[in-house]
């Protein structure tokens, strides 16, 4: 199930110190993907029955505990591996394509995440063709953060979208009346990845949007932010 580990990291948490647990496996194919080796078999680095002793040692350095993949929401052991963090007293972020709404709620009412970054990875229409995948579970899913965003007043979330290529400035304005109000949107300049499937390989190098494009971007929406 963990398949990698970030054992600090300043960035993945907002002002929060924390370690990354990456768990394998992914029901979307996006072809930008950057852990392409988790959609893949492989050994676990990280037993389950070893996270409690890993996370214990690091109490008092670090403060948060991330769950992010591939796509955690597809392993049953998810819950007992945010409770293990809870118990311990790390505050627990989860990174999700929204794909598992129904796991997403029953995390939230379970109280077992403090923040949550979502990954909004194109216009509904595009969604099959940038994420392999369907738009309408992750639409669920940020209907579902906000609900509970609204009641819970300590829990927070963010959305995240790498303007990968072939996305534009008029896919963002689609977005826009989609997203509504958040706390937080994150656009993320995107990054050749090092591994690639053959076909992709035409989509992976086109051109894309660069930082000083990205900002002229932020006006259309007053959460939007460069990571």
């Amino acid at each position: 199930m963990i398949r990698g580990i970030e054992s600090v990291s300043f960035l993945d948490y907002p002002d929060v110190l924390s370690c990354v647990l990456f768990l394998g496996g992914c029901n979307y194919d996006c072809f930008y993907c950057h852990n392409r080796f988790l959609l893949q078999p492989g050994d676990e680095v990280l037993p389950l029955g070893e996270v409690e002793s890993f996370l214990a040692e690091r109490k008092g350095l670090l403060d948060g505990l991330v769950i992010s993949g591939g796509e955690p929401t597809l392993h049953k052991e998810l819950g007992s591996l945010l409770s293990i963090g809870k118990r311990l007293g790390y505050l627990t972020k989860l990174d999700t394509n929204g794909s598992r709404p129904e796991i997403l709620k029953t995390l939230l009412e379970a109280d077992l995440l403090d923040y949550v970054a979502l990954d909004i990875k194109a216009p509904p229409e595009r969604y099959p063709q940038i994420a392999g995948g369907s738009f309408l579970p992750v639409s669920e899913s940020l209907n579902v953060l906000k609900r509970y965003e609204k009641k819970e007043k300590r829990f927070s979330f963010e959305i995240r979208t790498t303007m990968a290529p072939t996305l534009k400035r008029e896919d963002i304005e689609r977005l826009v009346p989609i997203i509504g109000d958040v706390p937080r949107w994150v656009l993320n300049e995107y990054r050749i990845p090092k591994t690639f499937k053959e076909a992709d390989r035409d989509r992976v190098f086109q051109a894309y949007l660069h930082e000083d494009e990205l900002q002229e971007l932020l006006p259309l929406h007053p959460a939007l932010c460069l990571a």
